[in-house]
This record gives C-alpha cells, sequence and structure tokens, in this order.
C-alpha cells in the first residue's frame, strides 16, 4: 500500500496525573475534528479542519487532566459537544460556545457519554470516591445545571444516581434498561427513562478486574474482564447469568470491542479478535 501523509497537527507535550497519559480520542462531526485536551497545565478543546488539519477554534478548559473521549449529541433542539471533566462536564456549541455546564463529579471522569430514549447519559465513577453519579440529561438545557444536595432530578436532568457509576467502563443502554458493570465485577441495572433500580451489586465469578464497557446483541449483555474471560448476561430487569466464554490463553482484555455488520472486533494485547455467530 502506497501511503502518503495528508497532514498532521502538533501540540506540545502536557503533564497528566501520575504520568497516565492522554486518552480521550478525536471525535469527527461532519468536516470537523473535535479535540479535547485535559491536562495538568492548560486544558483546551479545540475544532480542526478534517480535509487540512488547520485549526478552526480553541476554547480554554478549567480542568485538569481527564480521559472521557467527547460525545457530539445531535437533540431535537441543536448539535452541541459534550465534554465530561472532572471539575464540571460542559457542553459547547459547535463553534466552541459555552451552552451549559454541571459540577458534581468524581475525581477522575475517564467514561463517555451516550444518547439513548432521548437523553443524554453521562457518568463519574472514580472507585475510591462516595460519590459517583450518573446523570440522565434533556436536550435544550442552558446554564449551570448542577444538582442541589439531596436533589435527583430537575426541569433539565431526568434523573441522577448519586452512588452508581462504573469507573473505567462506560454504561449501556440495552431496550429499557440501563446497565453499570463495576470495575470488580459488580452488575446493576436501572430503568433508562426513569433511574428506578432494578437490581444492584450482582456479582459475577470471581470478580476480577473490568476495564472494557460491556456489549449487547440479541437479547444479552456481555462483560469481558481484563483476563479473557466473558461474562453472559440476559437482558433485562432480572439478573441471569447464562453462560461464560474464554479467549486464547494469557489474553488480557483492556479495550471495548468495535461492532459492525453483524461481528464483534476485540483486541487483547496479543490477538485482534473477529466474532460472529456460526451459519
Amino acid at each position: 500500500m502506497d501511503e502518503q501523509r495528508v497532514w498532521e497537527h502538533r501540540w506540545k507535550p502536557r503533564t497528566m496525573r501520575a504520568g497516565w497519559g492522554p486518552a480521550a480520542s478525536p471525535v469527527l462531526h461532519g468536516d470537523r475534528l473535535y479535540v479535547v485536551n485535559d491536562n495538568e497545565d492548560d486544558s483546551f478543546v479545540a475544532a480542526l479542519d478534517a480535509p487540512t488539519g488547520r485549526e478552526i477554534w480553541r476554547m480554554a478548559r478549567d480542568e485538569k487532566s481527564n480521559w472521557s473521549t467527547p460525545f457530539v449529541w445531535q437533540n431535537g433542539v441543536r448539535t452541541e459537544l459534550v465534554a465530561p471533566g472532572t471539575g464540571k462536564t460542559r457542553s459547547y456549541s459547535l463553534d466552541g460556545r459555552l451552552l451549559w455546564q454541571l459540577a458534581g463529579g468524581s475525581a477522575i471522569t475517564i467514561a463517555t457519554p451516550y444518547t439513548a430514549h432521548g437523553l443524554l447519559y453521562v457518568s463519574s465513577g472514580f472507585v475510591l470516591d462516595r460519590t459517583r453519579p450518573i446523570w440522565a440529561i434533556r436536550p435544550g438545557a442552558d446554564g449551570d445545571l448542577t444538582l442541589p444536595d439531596g436533589a435527583d432530578s430537575s426541569a433539565a436532568i431526568a434523573w441522577c444516581r448519586r452512588d452508581a457509576a462504573p469507573y473505567n467502563p462506560t454504561t449501556l443502554v440495552y431496550g429499557d434498561e440501563l446497565y453499570v458493570l463495576a470495575d470488580r465485577g459488580l452488575m446493576a441495572c436501572y430503568d433508562a427513562r426513569t433511574g428506578e433500580q432494578h437490581y444492584r451489586k450482582e456479582r459475577l465469578p470471581e470478580g476480577r478486574a473490568f476495564t472494557a464497557s460491556p456489549w449487547a446483541y440479541n437479547g444479552l449483555v456481555f462483560c469481558a474482564n481484563e483476563y479473557g474471560e466473558t461474562f453472559v448476561v440476559r437482558a433485562g430487569p432480572k439478573f441471569e447469568l447464562v453462560h461464560t466464554n474464554m479467549l486464547g490463553e494469557e489474553d488480557m482484555v483492556m479495550a471495548s470491542p468495535a461492532i459492525t455488520g453483524g461481528r464483534v472486533f476485540l483486541r487483547t494485547d496479543r490477538r485482534l479478535y473477529c466474532l460472529e455467530n456460526a451459519p
């Protein structure tokens, strides 16, 4: 393959908390590439012209190190760029104007926002914090959305669970339920529209470490731990473990899978797997 570099855009290295390095992926929307760089020195969000790499705008962020990939939320009111943070989750117009902000997260934010049922789901769940919120946010909000102490909803926020978010994995909405996979193998399930709890602290066998986000297909929820075991849970308001699969020996799974064309692509530290239903 004859490859040629089209463009590159360099920023000077920044200091990250504990030397972990950045992890937020750039997000492509239309002809723009959005980048969030939260660090210990001078955090910012920027928009680049995708064909050329030219910087269109850049806005400073009052944040320290974060690892959450931003999300372009196309809703019935507008299209906006949502960037979670340890200080505040913020939403920007596509020209960089601040639309709303929301405080009250944990000390480290990793999970990626997403949308379902007309709501935006944001979580912040550092494992050592007592405050680990999941928010379900309605479209069209402006200004400061921070909930007062003791409140679990508002005109802008459909519901909030203040102690429910996982650390590394992103939560999953499948059907009418929202699933939470905690780092040590505890699962919880809530009504995605109301936040009502269906079950909580159901343990997958042996616990162990979970970094990859769960995924769902054909009425089942799949949870892969770092040791290459995938636990299959029946979707719905009652917890039922139906199967356990094992990948190759010594495979470490930390990356969330990619799903396309009826296939699941699962990357380990040693191999790349492509999985599909048997014919």
